[in-house]
């Protein structure tokens, strides 16, 4: 029998294929270094996404994985994109087959679950399951939330459907998680929607930033006496423009804020399928001259000069995920200013560093800015504790701790 070693990382990120090459997203390639760091050797499986879906993509930068610090601790193995029902029964066996000979000769088993159909991840623990092994599930989203509210305002069928994906859906992770050695749930929704599965259950954060990348002490005081004098509030927003970010709220509560007197600039740095409603709506609100849209942006390290020079980032999450704009916001020492949810609750609870309205009050979010815009040493004030957050977090600390209670739970 071989000898197990390392650990099998099965993830719903995919591989891109380029003639004899693989490319994996660069943030996701930076995890895999520090999963590595960790436990020596990773195999890593991943769908393959077909190019002509990989082209239309626009917010991913890919990486090629022949770059990886050490590319001899890694094996990667791409699966079937298999995210149709057809699909995903014709090549239901062999991916199974392949997952079962990993499992047979990895030591510590990761799934990182997020689907129904296709998700390989789910297949995996299954798997483990038939062969005795403990693994590790890991995730950062409530995925059957998330369903259901994107669909509400879909047609009947489409809302129909979901519902009833979304119940199977609970039942099948409900089914892996309870079967897992160990929970590792990203943000406070994930753990409140799945901890009581698990006995072994942790609430873990996820982040890419480096120790260096903290705001340090002579930024923070040329930010805070900056904020205290200037006539303008600077907002800032990261992500996707998608239902599950709700951009409208975001322009609503800005436009509500404008209203009340706000001199304000606000930019929102990313892309998606709501932009032509998002302009047309900053349109219709007059708020061409201080909304930007500045599209993605792919320099992480210019990404995160826009942050740290935004005295706030605005946010309207409407689903249950985990998203690492807000620790990154945090690491800029930038306060998070949006909507309650579990997550955000935990992100500031114990270091303050932001302010939270009920889900879906744009109006009150708007009063809220009016108030910040009015109370700079309030401001000043979230700053201040934004930066001291944000110490929290660094990609060392967070895979050392991950990786340390996969070892404790999994030997």
């Amino acid at each position: 029998m071989m000898k197990q070693k390392g650990m099998l990382l099965v993830l719903p990120v995919p591989f891109r294929a380029k003639g004899n090459q693989l490319f994996f997203e660069f943030q996701a390639c930076h995890g895999l270094e520090q999963w590595a760091d960790n436990f020596e050797f990773v195999v890593v499986v991943a769908p393959l996404i077909p190019e002509s879906l990989a082209e239309q993509n626009t917010t991913m930068v890919w990486r090629d994985t022949a770059t990886l610090s050490e590319p001899k601790r890694f094996e990667l193995v791409p699966l079937p994109w298999a995210y149709s029902l057809p699909k995903f029964l014709s090549c239901y066996r062999s991916g199974r087959k392949s997952l079962a000979e990993l499992i047979s000769r990895c030591h510590y088993l990761q799934f990182v679950i997020g689907g129904l159909i296709g998700d390989w991840a789910a297949v995996a623990a299954l798997e483990a399951k038939k062969q005795g092994r403990a693994y590790a599930i890991h995730t950062d989203r409530v995925e059957y939330e998330i369903m259901l509210e994107v669909s509400k305002k879909a047609k009947l069928p489409a809302q129909i459907k979901a519902k009833l994906l979304a119940s199977l859906m609970f039942s099948y992770h409900k089914w892996i998680i309870k079967n897992c050695a160990l929970g590792l749930w990203q943000g406070g929704d994930c753990y409140a929607a799945y901890a009581s599965f698990c006995d072994n259950s942790h609430l873990i954060y996820d982040i890419h930033l480096k120790a260096s990348d903290n705001i340090n002490d002579r930024e923070l005081g040329e930010k805070v006496e900056l904020v205290a004098n200037e006539p303008i509030i600077r907002i800032c927003y990261a992500g996707r423009i998608d239902p599950m970010k709700a951009p409208l709220d975001w322009v609503q509560a800005i436009g509500m804020a404008r209203q009340l007197g706000v001199n304000l600039h606000a930019t929102w740095i990313g892309d998606g399928k709501l932009l032509d409603e998002m302009k047309a709506l900053i349109g219709h609100l007059g708020l061409n001259s201080c909304i930007e849209l500045v599209g993605f942006e792919p320099d992480r390290d210019k990404l995160l000069k826009r942050i740290r020079e935004s005295h706030l980032m605005l946010f309207t999450h409407v689903t249950q995920e985990s998203p690492r704009c807000l620790i990154e916001s945090l690491v800029c020492g930038t306060p998070i200013i949006g909507y309650q949810s579990k997550y955000s609750e935990e992100l500031i609870k114990e270091y303050g560093g932001g302010i939270l309205v009920p889900m879906k009050n744009w109006k009150q979010l708007g009063e809220l800015l009016n108030t910040l815009f009015k109370k700079r040493h309030q401001l000043s004030k979230l700053i201040k504790e934004a930066a001291i957050n944000g110490r929290r977090f660094n990609d060392e600390v967070v895979f050392r701790e991950r990786s340390e209670l996969i070892k404790k739970y999994l030997d």
